[in-house]
């Protein structure tokens, strides 16, 4: 289950949020850790993000580093997150 606490956020119920920085970022947040990923807005529904981006979380966790399994899990998550706004994700 999803809500929007806030413009731009939407929290899933199983821990974790994604945040849409403006036309250029993501904020995605699993508990206490969070990682800023390269994104650009595609078209009013899309968002197209840089997978490469998505390597280290950022500080105090900026030492643990984000392994393939980890980053496709994230990468599903944002995708559920705007699915369930109606919005889609592209992989670059």
């Amino acid at each position: 289950m999803y809500k929007i606490p806030r413009v731009n956020v939407i929290e899933s119920d199983e821990g974790f949020s994604v945040e849409v920085l403006g036309r250029t970022g993501i904020l995605y947040t699993e508990g206490v850790r969070s990682i800023r990923i390269d994104s650009e807005v595609a078209n009013a529904t899309t968002i197209a993000i840089i997978k490469d981006s998505i390597q280290t979380w950022n500080p105090p966790h900026e030492n643990e580093t984000v392994d393939n399994n980890r980053r496709d899990l994230i990468i599903e998550n944002i995708r559920q997150a705007f699915h369930s706004q109606l919005k889609t994700i592209e992989i670059d």
